[in-house]
Parts: C-alpha cells; structure tokens; sequence
C-alpha cells in the first residue's frame, strides 16, 4: 500500500491528525495496536484532560467534539491555585469574559469520539490492531513492515507512537530527559460538597494536588508526588486514601469517597532534539512529555496536530507531503510553544519544590501579588486558553 501520509499511533494525537486531513487530497493510514477503551459503565474514567479554548475549536473543526458525549463533559468555570502559606490566586471565567477555561474530558470519551469521526472518512485507512515493526527510509518514501506481515509505503510519516517512540529513535532523533523522581496518582471521589465547576490546586510540600470537577459532584484527582509517597498512597485502603487526600485539600470538598482503584504514572521531561527527520515528523508525546501540574500536555499536543495539518492542506503546488520544506515550517511552527510550556512547567515544578532558605516566603508572596494583579492574571488565563 502506497500512501501520502502513514500516521503511527492512533491516541487522541495521531487520530486528531487523521482527521484533521479528511478535507485534503492527501492519502492517509492510521496505524494502532490497540483498540479505543469503552467508556466506564459505572463511573467516570481516571483519566481525563483538561481541553482549553484552542483544543476545543480544533476539535470542533474536524469534526470531532459532536460525536462526544456532552453529558460526561464538565466545564471549569472558575480556579482557586493555594500555596502552601494561606497564598492563593484565583482565576474565573465570567471576569475573563469567556463561557469557560477549561473543559474536562475522559480519556475513554475522547477515544469513543474519534473513532466515531473517523469511522467514514474517505480518504483514511485505518489499520487497527497492528503495530509498526521496523521502519527504512529513503530519499522517495518510507517504508513501514507491520506486525500482520503488511508494508506501508508513504512520503511522510508521523510518529505518533508515545513517549518511548521506536519510531523516533529508528530515525536516529536524540532527545533530552529529566527525571523528577515522581509519580502522578490519578483516582475519582465522590465529593460530600459541591464543586461548582470549579478546580483546585495546592502547590505544598506534600507535592502538587489537583482536583478537577466530573458530572454528578464527583471530582478527579492528579496528585503529584515523591515516588515513595505515590507507593504509600497506591499500597492504602480506599478509606485511607480518601482520608489523605481530603486532609490534603483541607476537607474543601467536603468528605471524599474513593470511587474505583487508583493507578499511577511516572513523571519525567523529555524533550526531542528535532521534530522532524528526512520524511518523518514527531507529534504529541513522541516529540515532548511535560510535568501534568499545568494541565497542557495533551493541549500541546493537539497543536502539533492542528499545526501540521494546517501545513499539509496549504501545500500549494507542492506534490510531496514529505517534502523537507514543509516538515521545515512545521517545526518553526511548534518550537515556540514546546519551548514555552517546558520553561513553565519545569519552573513551577523546580519553584514549588524548592528547600532553598527563603524560597517559601518568596513564592508565596508571588502568588498573593499576582493574585492581587487583574491584569496579569488576564494574561495568564489568555495564555491558558489557547
């Protein structure tokens, strides 16, 4: 099979991407081992995103966020940011003048979507339950062996495939890790008070703690921690992990009742020398993993998408989608960004877990400036957007 464009992983990324291509001529296959997770029966999944305005229109411009289900889907209207000296910063869309900073969606909801997007798009093959064994390039093409004994042949590939990429590292793109020695412990509560379609986050010494408003008053947690207390709070009784994280959010959600069994997922940040190779391009995790404490990493990641997209549809004259030109200006496109969110990310991270004599004093009393500060804030919450 000889296509313009082969797509190696199908996760929200790489199938966003296909879609995003549905209204060009351009050729396309999406390669995935695994199948879409079902949405929960009971419940709400563990893991979620917290799309901005910018993911949000990208996804309704490929046609994506009708096919979610709205019911499951829970707007952020307003955030409260504490530190860990009675500091705090809120943030609210109403004073902001936008309907909402933030939408939460499950990970299971998003999947169920796109596969319902793609399930017609005519110029889309998508190879499910088959994964990429080796790649070759050359100066026409790249040619892709899968797992079922099928060869692929493209001008352009994208790595799509995760932050432990085969892909990338067949192409020969090094890329810059640091490990921060934490775990991120994801679980869902069933809150005793009303949330309100609010968020919280505590930046204190026990690691950075988020809870995220779900439908029907249950909340999602993302608790970022050493990984020895991440071990402990995995190993405890579901009452036992209630009660740690609502002594950690100071019961302002009222009593927690654990809902399901929590999961961890180790934090790292990893950053790809290059985005692009000779008829290859990295997107999403393959190209960049962030700390979760900004809540960005899957928001950086549609932009990838929407990115290349918009570079393939306005080729002009240009026949080959691998083209070096092209794959050129996509990466100009992004660096910006990457390089934005990483200096951010890593800075709250480095900021907020910092013992260095004084520095407590001084983050905290940042927070109740900014706090104080409407239109910096403003910025803020514009740059959170999208």
């Amino acid at each position: 099979m000889m296509v313009d464009v082969a797509i190696v992983g199908g996760g929200a990324v790489g199938a966003s991407l296909a879609r995003g291509l549905a209204a060009t001529p351009l050729s396309v296959a999406l390669i995935e081992p695994r199948r879409p997770a079902p949405l929960p029966v009971d419940g709400f999944d563990q893991r979620v995103y917290a799309l901005n305005r910018h993911s949000r229109r990208f996804l309704e411009h490929c046609g994506i966020w009708p096919h979610l289900l709205v019911d499951r889907i829970t707007p952020v209207r307003e955030m409260r940011v504490f530190g860990d000296q009675a500091s705090q910063i809120d943030f609210s869309a109403y004073r902001n003048g936008v309907p909402e900073l933030a939408a939460i969606v499950e990970d299971a909801n998003l999947q169920q979507a796109l596969q319902r997007a793609l399930s017609n798009q005519a110029n889309l093959t998508v190879l499910a339950g088959v994964s990429c064994r080796s790649a070759v390039w050359d100066e026409q093409k790249a040619t892709l062996s899968l797992s079922d004994g099928q060869q692929i042949e493209a001008r352009l590939v994208v790595a799509a495939d995760g932050g432990d990429s085969a892909l990338r590292s067949a192409a020969g793109v090094s890329v810059r890790i640091h490990e921060y020695e934490q775990t991120a412990v994801v679980a869902n509560f069933r809150a005793g008070q009303a949330h309100r379609d609010t968020a919280y986050q505590w930046f204190v010494e026990a690691g950075v703690l988020a809870l995220l408003p779900l439908p029907a008053n249950q909340v999602s947690m993302v608790w970022s921690v050493p990984n020895a207390q991440a071990a402990a709070l995995l190993s405890a009784s579901a009452e036992e992990f209630a009660q740690k994280v609502q002594q950690a959010s100071n019961s302002l959600m009222g009593t927690l009742q654990s809902e399901g069994v929590p999961a961890g997922f180790a934090l790292r940040r990893m950053q790809a020398a290059r985005l692009i190779a000779p008829r290859l391009a990295l997107v999403g995790d393959t190209a960049h993993n962030v700390h979760p404490l900004a809540g960005q990493g899957l928001n950086l990641g549609f932009g990838d998408a929407e990115s290349l997209a918009a570079v393939l549809a306005n080729k002009g004259m240009q026949s080959d989608a691998g083209a070096y030109a092209l794959l050129r200006q996509f990466e100009r496109s992004r660096r910006e960004d990457h390089l934005a969110l990483e200096a951010l990310t890593d800075g709250l991270q480095l900021l907020f877990s910092s013992n260095v004599p004084g520095m407590k004093r001084l983050r905290n009393a940042g927070m109740r400036m900014v706090n104080r500060m409407a239109p910096l804030k403003r910025l803020l919450v514009k740059r959170a957007l999208g």
